[in-house]
């Protein structure tokens, strides 16, 4: 099963409210600037318990899309429908979307 990946743009247009977006940064990182309605999930937790998501479809994000790909895999093993955002938040912030700060 292949890991489906998407740029910054076609996460804007075709997110949907009804699928997680999980954001695999560091809690410093994530609370200095992430994408709106986004859940912290340190790419360490995502990789030792994937298996939490089976059956999910969710979006998943970083600073520029490396460790997104990484969850995503991990994800995609075990059973979960994980679609990795290229170009991550880093991406977003220079696209000129919103940006919500804090923890969450």
């Amino acid at each position: 099963m292949l890991m489906r990946e998407v740029d910054v743009e076609q996460f804007a247009v075709e997110r949907r409210p009804s699928m997680a977006v999980v954001d695999v940064r560091s809690a410093e990182e994530f609370a200095a600037g992430h994408v709106p309605g986004a859940v912290n999930v340190p790419l360490e937790r995502v990789i030792t318990d994937p298996g939490r998501y089976a059956g999910q479809e969710l979006y998943v994000i970083c600073q520029s899309g490396g460790r997104s790909a990484k969850a995503a895999e991990a994800l995609t093993a075990a059973g979960a429908r994980p679609v990795s955002v290229a170009g991550g938040t880093a991406g977003w912030i220079s696209s000129g979307r919103p940006v919500d700060t804090g923890a969450r």
